[in-house]
C-alpha cells in the first residue's frame, strides 16, 4: 500500500509539473485533506546551488523549512507537505541560492489546506526577494528564459586596515573608480575574496631630521650646541650610545654656543641625546660623529 501511495503522489508532482512557470513562480495544490502538493521549474541549471521550500502560518513572518533539495540544480521538481491540519491556511515560499552568493525568496502564496473546490488562494502579499542584503525592486515578473538568470546588482564591501573596520560597500561597477582612487594617494588595495576587500593606507617611512640644537658638523669634526636664551631657563643635555648605554650628561649651561670636540665620544657612530628645558623634555634626536683615522 505504501509503494502505491508512492506512486500516486509521484503522477501528481509529474502533472503538476506541466506547463509549470520558472522560478521565481511556483505552484501549490490541494491532493486530500492532509497533503497540499508544491511544485517548481528552475531555469539556472548548475548554477543554483541550493534549493528549500519553507512554510509559515503568516504571510511575511515565521517561515520554516520543510525540504532540502538535494540536487538543486534539477529543471523540475516538486513536494508534498503531508503534515497539514485540515482546513488551515497556510503559506509557502522557496528560497534559493546561485553562484556568486545571490540568494532570492520567491513570493509567498497561501492555500487553505483540503479546499473542497479545489481552488488555490493565492496571497500577494510577499518578501522583496534580497540580494547581498539589499532589497531589489525589479526582479523579472515573467518566466525566466532558460540559461539566462536574472539580472541582479553584485555589492563588494571594502574595508580598512582590517576587517572589523567596513568602509563603504559599492556596486561592483563602480570598483574600478575607487581602486583608481586608491593607487592615486599610493594606497593598496587587497583582495579578500569576490566580494569583499581591504584597504591598506600608504605610511611613509619616516625622514631623520637634524637638530638645530644638537648637531655634529663634519667639517670642523666637533658636535654644536646651539640652545636659545640659556640665561632664562634651565637647560639639561643627556648623551646616549647607540644602544642606549648613557655616556654622559651637560648639566644647566650658561652658553648660547657650545662647541664639543668629536673625541669626547670615543668612536665614530651614531649618538642620541635628550635636551630638557626646566625639566621637561624639549627634545629627542640623534647625530653621526665621524672620527678620522
Amino acid at each position: 500500500m505504501r509503494n502505491i501511495a508512492s506512486i500516486i503522489a509521484f503522477c501528481f508532482v509529474l502533472n503538476a509539473l506541466k506547463a509549470q512557470d520558472t522560478l521565481p513562480k511556483f505552484t501549490i495544490k490541494d491532493i486530500n485533506d492532509k497533503k497540499i502538493l508544491i511544485t517548481w521549474a528552475s531555469a539556472f541549471g548548475d548554477n543554483c546551488i541550493q534549493l528549500a521550500v519553507q512554510r509559515s502560518f503568516d504571510s511575511t513572518h515565521f517561515f520554516s523549512t520543510i525540504y532540502s533539495a538535494q540536487s538543486p540544480e534539477l529543471p523540475q521538481n516538486g513536494v508534498i507537505d503531508s503534515r497539514m491540519p485540515k482546513g488551515v491556511k497556510v503559506f509557502y515560499r522557496i528560497f534559493y541560492v546561485l553562484h556568486g552568493g545571490q540568494y532570492f525568496f520567491s513570493k509567498s502564496v497561501g492555500v487553505y489546506s483540503f479546499d473542497k473546490i479545489n481552488k488555490n488562494i493565492n496571497q500577494p502579499p510577499h518578501i522583496q526577494p534580497v540580494i547581498n542584503d539589499i532589497k531589489v525592486e525589479d526582479l523579472p515578473k515573467s518566466p525566466v528564459i532558460v540559461n539566462t538568470p536574472p539580472q541582479v546588482i553584485q555589492y563588494l564591501s571594502i574595508y580598512k586596515r582590517t576587517t572589523d573596520t567596513l568602509y563603504e560597500r559599492i556596486e561592483s561597477k563602480s570598483f574600478k573608480h575607487l581602486r583608481d582612487s586608491i593607487t592615486q594617494k599610493k594606497d593598496t588595495i587587497l583582495r579578500i575574496d569576490s566580494a569583499n576587500f581591504i584597504i591598506k593606507p600608504f605610511i611613509p617611512k619616516p625622514v631623520w631630521q637634524a637638530s638645530k640644537f644638537v648637531f655634529a658638523i663634519a667639517s670642523t669634526n666637533s658636535v654644536t650646541i646651539k640652545l636659545p636664551q640659556p640665561k632664562l631657563h634651565k637647560y639639561r643635555i643627556v648623551f646616549f650610545e647607540e644602544n642606549g648605554t648613557q655616556l654622559f650628561e651637560i648639566k644647566n649651561p650658561k652658553e648660547d654656543n657650545l662647541i664639543l670636540d668629536n673625541t669626547v665620544f670615543v668612536h665614530g657612530g651614531w649618538f642620541s641625546f635628550d635636551l630638557y628645558e626646566d625639566d621637561k623634555l624639549k627634545e629627542h634626536n640623534k647625530f653621526q660623529v665621524l672620527i678620522p683615522f
